[in-house]
């Protein structure tokens, strides 16, 4: 279905934190922030089934949302600062946020009264990636300060009205500026300012972020090591590009794993493991899902007469989150990035193979183990000096990465509308990968999130779900019928 439909901008209105807010003290990158620098933002999509008119949405609505926002910057100031890069790059860059910065919030309307067009975007059906590209906020553009330091911004927001029917609200963050439990936390936050009066300000424990950085300890001196590989990129460039909406000729779909299609999973993987395999339901969910991607994959070489090469190593690069794995541990709701990477990988042939989905979630499950779990002294930063060596040199036309997580329940965020109708996570549009969430209606299963061309996609839902009917279990006989 393709929308002719266009996004209108009633209005861009700056959103500041209230005048009391944490302001002037810098925020230093750590080598778990500098290390995504050089990556594109982070988007997310949430649908909310509300229906009002263009005037309750302008006079009532919009409103209520500046001023919870604010409110909830007052604890999450830093989003409303810039990342600020020296004119030398002798310096480590810092996050500063300074009294007047803001966070651009833009209101928009869906041009379109036909309730099926948001029936279209919150579908789990392929519908076309373009099609999303009006609701995704875009960052400011970069700006320099009297110094020459290049001042880049962190967050945007955008507000986007479907009349009579829905609401989206659309994010879009600096993936150095924060990992995906941070953003969430700031989301959560402005969810419950949402369904509070107006002038109240405080806000539990659990909302307000620790910025605390004087316990994180770098003994390696990693984060001038990470920051010298990447310091020459042209940050303004990068930034500028990543503002432009993407032109991709694929489709995106959501599919979902209940509890019941979990517990068989890691039935399956177990049956023929060991004990001290560790098979979560992250594994198993990844693991099953990459396998269907590389036999979709496999059958859309066939009818391309491609034939591809199943010698070809396939790469799976997964960020885990280690706060409290840290020596010193880090607090729950420490705000920056704190992931460490994991890496497995499998031939093609063995992936694609009866065996493929019960060996890359040994593979994965070992990864884990072997980075969050070791005994060594070093603990999780084991090999950090040289993992930006290893995965500069992955193929990247080979390897699969992951977006979310099943800990972040986003259809829970509540502004007063009720729990979201959808979520999704563009970004995995540009990037290789695909998003994991909480599903919606399914009590412990997960929403998996995958953008392909329109042919792959085919084949790979066929693959998807015929494989949870069997259990996990895949018979290969070298056609992936």
């Amino acid at each position: 279905m393709a929308l002719s439909q266009t996004v209108i901008i009633l209005d861009q209105i700056p959103v500041s934190p209230p005048p009391e807010a944490f302001a002037g003290i810098p925020l230093p990158l750590t080598f778990f922030d500098v290390e995504w620098l050089p990556r594109p933002p982070m988007n997310k999509l949430i649908f909310y089934l509300h229906p009002m008119g263009r005037v309750d949405f302008l006079d009532s609505l919009i409103p209520c949302m500046k001023n919870s926002l604010s409110q909830s910057l007052q604890h999450y100031s830093p989003l409303a600062g810039r990342l600020v890069v020296s004119p030398d790059k002798t310096n480590i860059p810092e996050i500063r946020y300074t009294e007047g910065d803001t966070i651009p919030l833009v209101i928009a309307e869906f041009n379109s009264t036909n309730p099926n067009d948001f029936n279209h975007f919150v579908s789990n059906d392929a519908r076309s990636s373009m099609n999303f590209n009006p609701l995704i906020p875009r960052l400011l553009p970069t700006s320099r300060a009297s110094d020459g330091s290049l001042a880049v911004p962190l967050l945007a927001l955008q507000i986007t009205l479907f009349p009579d029917v829905g609401i989206c609200i659309g994010v879009t963050n600096h993936h150095a500026m924060c990992d995906g439990s941070s953003i969430f936390g700031f989301m959560r936050a402005w969810a419950f300012f949402s369904n509070r009066p107006k002038d109240d300000k405080d806000a539990p424990p659990q909302f307000v972020p620790d910025y605390d950085r004087t316990s994180f300890k770098d003994h390696k001196e990693l984060t001038t090591i990470y920051w010298d590989r990447v310091k020459n990129v042209n940050y303004e460039e990068t930034h500028n590009a990543h503002r432009l909406p993407p032109i991709i000729d694929k489709v995106r779909s959501t599919f979902i794993m209940t509890q019941d299609d979990i517990q068989q999973l890691k039935n399956h993987v177990l049956a023929r493991g060991h004990d001290s395999l560790h098979v979560s339901t992250f594994t198993v969910a990844c693991s099953y899902t990459w396998s269907c991607l590389a036999r979709s994959r496999s059958q859309t070489y066939k009818e391309d007469e491609d034939g591809g090469d199943l010698e070809e190593m396939e790469n799976f690069l997964f960020p885990a989150e280690c706060r409290a794995r840290l020596d010193p541990p880090l607090p729950k709701n420490y705000f920056g990035n704190c992931m460490v990477p994991c890496l497995y990988s499998i031939r093609e042939k063995d992936l694609v193979g009866d065996e493929g989905m019960r060996k890359a979630a040994e593979g994965i499950g070992g990864s884990i183990r072997t980075v969050l779990y070791n005994n060594e002294k070093e603990g999780v930063l084991k090999g950090a000096r040289d993992r930006p060596t290893v995965i500069s040199k992955l193929n990247f036309g080979r390897t699969l990465t992951v977006a979310g997580s099943p800990k972040f329940d986003y259809y829970g965020l509540d502004f007063g509308w009720g729990r979201a109708k959808k979520c999704e996570f563009p970004s995995i549009d540009l990037n290789g990968a695909i998003s994991l969430g909480a599903a919606k209606d399914h009590e412990g299963g997960v929403e998996v999130g995958v953008t392909l061309t329109v042919t792959q996609m085919d084949y790979f839902t066929k693959i998807f779900y015929d494989g949870l009917k069997n259990k996990g279990r895949f018979y290969y006989d070298g056609s992936n019928q």
